[in-house]
C-alpha cells in the first residue's frame, strides 16, 4: 500500500466514524502535509482518491469538505413546493453570523424554549441572474457542530441535512413583496421592485421543525417551477 493510500484510508475512516461530519470542512492540503509530514504531491494524490470515491468535495480557493450524504436532486425530489431551476452552489458573502437566544418568535416557530440558542446567519448568494439574500435560523441543539464555512460548498437543503436530525419534509410559503430601501440596496435593485420572499420550515420524520430559511430574490430575474403535487 502506498503512502497516499494510507492517508486516504485514514481520512476515509474518520469520515465514516463521524470524526468529520457531512458538509464539514476538513484540513486543507497544506495542513494535511504538516499533519502527516509528507510532500504536497502525496497529499494531493490522497485527496484526489477521496474526491474520486465521492467522499470529499474540493472547492478551489475555499477548501476541502466532506461530501453531503444527500444530493441536491434527491432532496429536491423529496421536498419543496417552489423549486428554483438553478440549484448550483454560487458565490457567497456572509454578512452576519452569530449565536443568539431564540426569543418568542423563533421559539414558537421551532418549538423550542425562548432561552435556547440558535444560529442566525445572513448571507448573499451571487450568480449570473442576480443576488439572493438568505437568512438561516438553526437551533444549536440540532446543529451542535455547524460551521458557517459549509454553506460555501453545500446548498441550503444539504446544509439543513447536516444536523443530528435529517430533513424529511418541508413547509413552504411564497409571498410577493416590494423591496424596501435596505433590501433594494442588498439585492442591487430599485426600491419597490417586486421581490419573492420564500419562507421554508424544514421538518424531521416526526414533522417537527429543525430549521428555518428566509429567501429574498428579485421577481424580475427569477425563474421557478411550481409543483402542485
Amino acid at each position: 500500500m502506498t503512502l497516499f493510500d494510507k492517508i486516504a484510508n485514514e481520512l476515509s475512516e474518520k469520515i465514516t466514524n463521524g470524526k468529520y461530519l457531512s458538509g464539514e470542512e476538513i484540513p486543507n492540503e497544506v495542513e494535511l502535509q504538516k499533519m502527516y509530514d509528507v510532500s504536497r504531491t502525496t497529499v494531493r494524490k490522497a485527496i484526489d482518491q477521496l474526491v474520486d470515491d465521492g467522499l470529499v468535495i474540493r472547492k478551489r480557493g475555499v477548501g476541502l469538505f466532506v461530501a453531503p450524504s444527500m444530493s441536491n436532486q434527491n432532496i429536491l425530489e423529496m421536498t419543496g413546493v417552489m423549486k428554483s431551476e438553478d440549484v448550483q452552489i454560487n458565490k457567497q458573502q456572509v454578512k452576519e453570523s452569530f449565536l443568539r437566544k431564540a426569543g418568542p418568535y423563533f421559539a414558537d416557530e421551532l418549538k423550542i424554549k425562548k432561552s435556547d440558542l440558535v444560529y442566525y446567519i445572513v448571507f448573499l448568494q451571487l450568480d449570473k441572474d442576480g443576488i439572493t439574500k438568505e437568512i438561516l435560523v438553526l437551533p444549536l441543539s440540532n446543529y451542535p457542530n455547524f460551521k458557517v464555512s459549509s454553506i460555501k460548498v453545500l446548498s441550503i437543503m444539504e446544509s439543513m441535512n447536516t444536523g443530528l436530525q435529517s430533513v424529511s419534509d418541508l413547509d413552504q410559503i411564497l409571498r410577493l413583496i416590494k423591496a424596501d430601501h435596505e433590501l433594494a440596496k442588498q439585492l442591487e435593485i430599485d426600491q419597490k421592485e417586486p421581490v419573492f420572499k420564500i419562507y421554508n420550515k424544514f421538518l424531521n420524520n416526526n414533522e417537527e421543525p429543525i430549521g428555518l430559511e428566509y429567501r429574498y430574490k428579485s421577481a424580475m430575474s427569477t425563474k421557478y417551477v411550481v409543483d402542485f403535487d
